[in-house]
C-alpha cells in the first residue's frame, strides 16, 4: 500500500462492506433522482451501484480462488496424513465459501451428507479419533464434489 492509500484510509482489497454499503448509497442516490428529477443523483447513483456490483464480483471471485487453494491444501493434507494442513484447509475452504455467498446476498446451505461428514470429523477431532475425523471429512469432500 502506497503513502497516499495508507493516508487516505483506502485499500486495495475488495471489501463486503464497501460493496454492499456503495450499492445501497446507489439505490438511495437513485431515488433522489427520481424524487426531485435531477439527473446528476440518478447519474451518481448508478455509478455507485455498479461500483458496489463490481466490487462485490471482486469479492466473490477472490473468494473463489481462496476456496480452491484451501481445498488443495486440505486434500494435502490428508494424503500426507497432515493434521494441521487438512485443518487449515477445511477453514479456508469454509471461510471463503460464505465471503462468496455473502457477496451474492445469500448463505451457504451444505447438504445433509456434507453436514453428517462435517459432524463426524468434529467428533474425531474432539475425540482425538483421527480415523473418525479423516473419515467424515472424507464424506464431507464427497457430498461437496458431487453436489451439483
Amino acid at each position: 500500500m502506497s503513502d497516499t492509500e495508507a493516508s487516505s484510509g483506502s485499500s486495495t482489497q475488495p471489501s463486503l462492506i464497501h460493496g454492499h454499503l456503495n450499492q445501497a448509497k446507489g439505490v438511495v442516490y437513485q431515488a433522489i433522482g427520481g424524487l426531485s428529477g435531477d439527473p446528476a443523483w440518478t447519474e451518481e447513483g448508478d455509478q455507485a451501484a455498479k461500483d458496489g456490483a463490481d466490487e462485490l464480483k471482486q469479492v466473490k471471485d477472490k473468494a473463489w480462488a481462496d476456496r480452491v487453494g484451501g481445498k488443495a491444501q486440505s486434500a494435502w493434507g490428508m494424503a500426507t496424513d497432515d493434521q494441521d494442513a487438512l485443518e487449515k484447509g477445511n477453514v479456508a475452504v469454509e471461510e471463503n465459501e460464505w465471503k462468496g455467498a455473502l457477496a451474492d446476498s445469500t448463505i451457504p446451505v451444505p447438504s445433509w451428507e456434507r453436514i453428517k461428514g462435517k459432524v463426524e470429523s468434529a467428533v474425531g477431532m474432539v475425540t482425538g479419533d483421527t480415523e473418525k475425523q479423516a473419515a467424515g471429512n472424507r464424506r464431507a469432500e464427497a457430498a461437496e464434489w458431487t453436489r451439483g
